[in-house]
């Protein structure tokens, strides 16, 4: 069996920045095991991933989307940046007669695509543990308002922590939950760690309550954080008008 017929995928770390090595055959057999290791790695909540691929012996090259797959889930949350590395012509004009990657953004050398990644400076998150009591939708609310107030987001103000409380009342989780909140741009995102993954009645009716509450763009969904543990999550558009970062 020769070196291109197996799939190797490597990992190291470079100025805060994972780098993911990828290199081998893509082909039907093997793209899902590209896309949910680096799902995982982004899942991971990395300052950045970045993405190289010119080692690939592209055997199915519809199957170069997967990329593109991978950076869109990673956009809804955590919110990675994704960056994509390749030079190799073979991939690249592969690449370019089918338009891709139509999201990732793409660099010829590992040096360009750390530049590109854009961190959340500190003050733009909060993660905080929830106790282990009745209290935490009220705890997830409090912290949720005050971000609100001191990141100058007050058309969110009376949305965002009932949203957070919302999420939180969905979990039984009464160990390690811990709320996660994020202002990047112009969306204020919330999420919720914990290991209740829930099921798809109560998804639904989280999804109607959450759409009672919040009068702006919304999107929810959940992602996978490691075995045992997921993040609930859902990203809220600020409205334009509003300032999204405040003076």
């Amino acid at each position: 069996m020769g070196a291109e017929d197996e799939l190797r995928i490597t990992t190291g770390h470079r100025e805060g920045v994972l780098v993911v090595t990828v290199e081998g055959r893509l082909d039907w057999s093997t793209y899902l095991r590209v896309q949910d290791e680096l799902l995982d790695h982004a899942g991971r909540e990395p300052l950045g991933v970045v993405v190289e691929i010119d080692g690939l012996a592209v055997r199915s090259p519809v199957l170069l989307v997967a990329f593109d797959i991978v950076w869109t889930s990673a956009a809804r949350w955590p919110g990675t940046p994704l960056m994509m590395v390749v030079s190799n012509p073979a991939i690249t004009d592969l690449l370019d007669a089918r338009g891709l990657p139509r999201h990732m953004p793409r660099f010829r050398t590992t040096e360009e695509a750390l530049a590109a990644v854009v961190v959340l400076r500190h003050g733009d998150q909060v993660d905080a543990p929830l106790p282990t009591c009745r209290c935490q939708p009220h705890v997830a609310e409090e912290i949720t308002e005050r971000a609100c107030r001191r990141w100058g987001v007050s058309s969110l103000l009376e949305i965002a922590p009932q949203v957070a409380a919302e999420m939180v009342s969905h979990t039984d989780d009464d160990t390690s939950a811990s709320l996660v909140l994020r202002r990047r741009d112009r969306e204020l995102s919330i999420g919720v760690r914990t290991s209740t993954r829930l099921a798809t009645g109560e998804r639904l009716t989280l999804r109607h309550n959450i759409a009672s509450i919040a009068v702006c763009d919304f999107r929810m969904g959940e992602t996978r954080i490691g075995s045992d543990r997921m993040v609930l999550w859902t990203v809220l558009d600020i409205p334009t008008g509003q300032p999204a970062i405040a003076n």
